[in-house]
């Protein structure tokens, strides 16, 4: 991170900051904002709030110059022999900038002008370079770092700003150009926000030590793990170009696996999963057109053309605030998605919390946060979406599946603080506080085109979990047959323990049974034949549970890819009083969870059924077992299953 001044008359003139590709917010990446020039508490330091990145409407369309030194592209797999030329590497990556191009709802347009010989790195120089070539340390598939400004600033003509000896701006054109043709673009002279997008390089690593080789075509998608879709990769990487984030959106809805295109990890063993991503999702459509709104100027980009759609006229705004419930605080970086009311499918996301850090301008040094009153200034979050009806569910950036820094700044101050540490919860208006009695209890969010949806707000609960478990560190078993079950035990032991934790005047709800879950094929939805709350015993290394009258059991059970999966119970406060009244008689001795598989063969390209998180480290409990015939269970005694019981105080 740099910081430059310009001109001697303004202070912070103009300031520019690298900002990479987990540097993001509620649907942006993000930077800084210093132009207050706000001291902070800390000595030296000026308050920088965080604020999206865009490209300014006078730099559209956006020019990429493609790298011509790597013909044809590498491929570091043995034995070396190459499979694209630069021609089809240049195709691929214009049909995917093609793909935010059309978008009927937002006026983003990039395109593919020309070639750049460079035989080096990407870098800060006005050249929006598309290349093959990486840095040594480089090891991730490809990123898309963007230059953008930290402070609204006037740009003067002849400005040199990346200090390279040559202008980059110019007071004789009014649109991005490379007005004096030496490779380079200049930005018309006049004044900019911060945020404003200078310059994007989009690199993709062929490196032989940890590259990947890219294809094009359906038929060239394989399922070796080095190998990836081209386009699935780029249109991935484009939609950080136009400052869109990672979101947390794997699975569309209980029939589709496949998640947005900006989810932030891609399954390179899968080919559906990989395909998937060459398209875009709702919510990939609906924070592009945000971003920049068809129909919201008379002329100029946003002014609507033949084929083009209002954004106005089919999207509306839900918008509300997060507070943690525990911490009575705003929460900075929860996820916020939208489901369609009929279908359960999911539309849209956004993150909460709107913050700030402290700033040396002299060093550029960014200190970690101090306290939720300094760097939250609140918890509030946007959705755009189509009108319709909706149903509304908070999320922790928890790590699962995905942390919070491939998300944001803003989502990691909230981690940092401690506050992604909470249970998913549905908004209801009904009970929004701390202890809640039926999380899962959804609320009808109604939303018309043109039109903000305001006060869908959510307070996270106070949840007393059971957790026979530590951290997450694998997930398995790949060999369990079709029919087999996990389980876990839950001594009553532990129940009277929670119960002597609460005032004797309080009165408990049983709401949620939840299980961590995981697909080997990301383009896989994870099914269980059933998910049970039982009761049972155990003898040794062995249980017998009671399947037959369970407490609790849904059928078909749809959990959550590389996340806790809950089972809302429907009766939280008649279930609470049954296990506490059975465990008072001596009836209930122990309760266990328990999750069966389905039938084989198990869908996905490489069979493997639906898998559990599991704690691999210990100490281990030795509450954790499997049953292939549900009859006899056997105790693991060297792994924890990550079940959990869900608890809460009734209000």
């Amino acid at each position: 991170m740099t910081a430059r001044n310009t001109t001697a008359s303004v202070t912070l003139a103009i300031l520019i900051a690298v900002s990479a590709v987990t540097v993001r917010a509620a649907g942006f990446l993000e930077t800084l904002d210093i132009t207050a020039g706000t001291p902070s508490p800390l000595p030296g330091h000026v308050i920088a709030r965080l604020v999206p990145i865009r490209w300014d409407d006078r730099a559209l369309p956006v020019r990429y110059l493609m790298n011509s030194t790597l013909s044809p592209i590498p491929n570091p797999l043995p034995p070396g022999t190459p499979v694209l030329t630069l021609a089809d590497a240049q195709a691929a990556l214009q049909a995917s900038l093609d793909v935010w191009n059309a978008i009927p709802t937002s006026y983003i347009r990039m395109q593919l002008t020309g070639p750049v010989a460079n035989a080096g790195v990407t870098g800060f120089d006005f050249k929006n370079e598309l290349t093959f070539r990486t840095a040594a340390t480089f090891a991730a598939i490809a990123s898309s770092p963007s230059v953008s400004l930290i402070a609204d600033s006037s740009l003067d003509n002849g400005d040199d700003i990346d200090g390279d000896g040559d202008s980059d701006v110019s007071s004789a054109i009014t649109s991005a150009t490379d007005v004096d043709s030496d490779g380079d673009t200049e930005f018309p002279a006049g004044f900019y926000k911060a945020g404003t997008i200078l310059d994007n390089d989009v690199q993709f690593n062929t490196k032989t030590t940890n590259g990947f080789r890219f294809t094009i075509g359906d038929a060239a998608v394989d399922t070796v793990t080095r190998s990836v879709d081209l386009m699935a990769v780029a249109v991935h990487e484009f939609g950080h170009s136009i400052g869109l984030s990672h979101t947390l959106d794997n699975q569309i809805s209980a029939t589709d696996g496949t998640g947005t295109s900006m989810y932030p990890f891609i399954d390179t063993g899968d080919p559906a999963s990989e395909l998937a991503q060459r398209d875009l999702g709702s919510d990939d459509i609906a924070w592009a057109s945000y971003h920049y709104p068809e129909g919201s100027q008379a002329t100029g980009w946003g002014a609507l053309q033949p084929g083009d759609v209002a954004f106005g006229n089919v999207y509306g705004l839900i918008r509300g605030e997060i507070r943690h419930g525990v911490l009575n605080q705003p929460i900075a970086g929860a996820s916020v998605a939208a489901f369609d009311w009929d279908t359960g499918t999911f539309v849209s996301a956004g993150f909460s919390g709107t913050t700030q850090l402290s700033f040396n301008p002299a060093t550029g040094a960014l200190p970690p946060p101090t306290s939720a009153a300094f760097n939250i200034l609140d918890g509030r979050y946007t959705i755009p979406v189509l009108k319709g009806s909706y149903a509304v569910r908070v999320e922790a950036t928890d790590g699962t599946p995905a942390a919070a820094g491939n998300i944001s700044l803003t989502a990691s101050v909230g981690a940092f603080l401690g506050q992604q540490n909470f249970d998913e919860d549905f908004f209801n208006n009904n009970g929004e506080e701390t202890n809640e009695v039926r999380p899962g209890q959804k609320k009808n969010v109604v939303v018309k085109a043109g039109k903000v949806t305001s006060g869908v707000d959510v307070t996270t609960n106070r949840n007393l979990n059971i957790n026979n478990f530590d951290t997450l560190n694998a997930f398995g078993f790949i060999d369990l047959p079709g029919g087999g079950y996990y389980a876990v035990r839950i001594p009553a032991a532990q129940v009277t323990a929670l119960l002597a934790s609460v005032p004797a005047s309080s009165k408990l709800s049983l709401h949620s049974l939840q299980f961590q879950t995981l697909v080997a094929d990301s383009s896989v939805v994870p099914v269980f034949a059933r998910a049970v709350l039982a009761t049972g015993s155990a003898s040794g290394a062995t249980a017998t549970i009671n399947l037959a009258t369970p407490l609790a059991e849904a059928s078909g059970f749809v959990a959550q890819d590389t996340d806790f999966s809950p089972f809302y119970v429907a009766d939280g406060k008649a279930l609470a009083k049954i296990v506490q009244e059975g465990i008072a008689d001596g009836s209930i001795t122990d309760l266990f969870l328990v999750l069966q598989l389905g039938t084989a063969p198990f869908p996905g390209v490489s069979g493997i059924p639906p898998l559990v998180g599991l704690d691999t480290v210990g100490p281990f409990r030795g509450l954790s077992y499997l049953s292939v015939d549900g009859v006899t269970f056997t105790q693991v005694p060297t792994r924890d299953f990550r079940f959990s019981l869900g608890w809460s105080e009734l209000p």
